[in-house]
């Protein structure tokens, strides 16, 4: 059992593949929970359904005793921006769907790996990857925005509930900023009824403004290697080069 693993979801494509990739390189065991689940360690499992998520991970854990492990990180990265559009065109069974993968998976995938983890006496980070759509209002991604507040707020009372735990997770939100991959692709080709941000974006993407998945998973490292520096519960920027934390309002 290699004392240092991390736990992440969505680690298929973009940031997550970046991530994992650099984890494993230096030499972390890496769990990835994903659909297409391209790893010998991944797990598949559709993070529509949330009680499927609670389960396959129970299961990947059931073998790992958590004092085994000096060094833990578990996050969630996965997300969906779809469906794009206003929320009043959006049929019930998609609005569940995107609530689903982007709120009620990742909350069941935190709390299945922290209860197993919680005697764990060694470093331990539990985060999600956030988004500016949390705290602006973005007009076509109302579904998207809510389930990222909402995750924001979680990891807040989870840090507070964690200040009462002899072996205490720190809990963070990352923010890695617009970054180039098929996420942003989505909104750049949405409509301007759907989504009227959709050209503003284009022209980032046009002029090389969006963020780098490699660069930004390395600012990701950086960052988690200084964890005293980091306030528990709160949204923490992510900008590759430069410096790995900013303050994101």
């Amino acid at each position: 059992m290699n004392p240092r693993l991390a736990l992440v979801t969505g680690g298929s494509r973009g940031l997550g593949r970046a991530l994992v990739t650099q984890l494993q390189a230096e030499g972390w065991r890496v769990v990835e929970l994903s659909r297409s689940a391209p790893m010998a360690d991944s797990v598949r499992v559709d993070l529509a359904q949330p009680a499927a998520v609670a389960q396959v991970l129970a299961e990947a854990l059931a073998g790992i005793d958590p004092i085994s492990v000096s060094e833990l990180l578990v996050l969630h990265n996965a997300g969906t921006v779809q469906p794009v559009g206003p929320a009043a065109n959006k049929p019930v069974g998609e609005v569940i769907d995107a609530l689903n993968v982007n709120l009620v998976s990742g909350i069941a995938f935190l709390v299945t790996a922290m209860a197993h983890f919680q005697s764990c006496p060694g470093r331990k980070v539990v985060a999600q990857i956030t988004s500016g759509a949390a705290v602006r209002a973005h007009a076509g991604l109302s579904l998207y925005s809510a389930a990222k507040a909402g995750m924001d707020q979680f990891m807040r009372v989870v840090a507070a509930e964690q200040t009462h735990q002899a072996h205490p997770f720190l809990a963070l939100s990352l923010d890695p900023g617009a970054l180039d991959t098929d996420m942003q692709a989505v909104l750049r080709s949405a409509s301007s009824t759907d989504y009227p941000g959709a050209a503003a974006f284009a022209r980032r993407q046009r002029d090389g403004q969006l963020g780098q998945v490699e660069a930004v998973a390395t600012a990701l490292r950086r960052l988690l290697d200084t964890p005293a520096a980091l306030a528990p519960g709160e949204r923490h920027g992510l900008r590759g080069p430069g410096p790995a934390s900013i303050p994101v309002s």
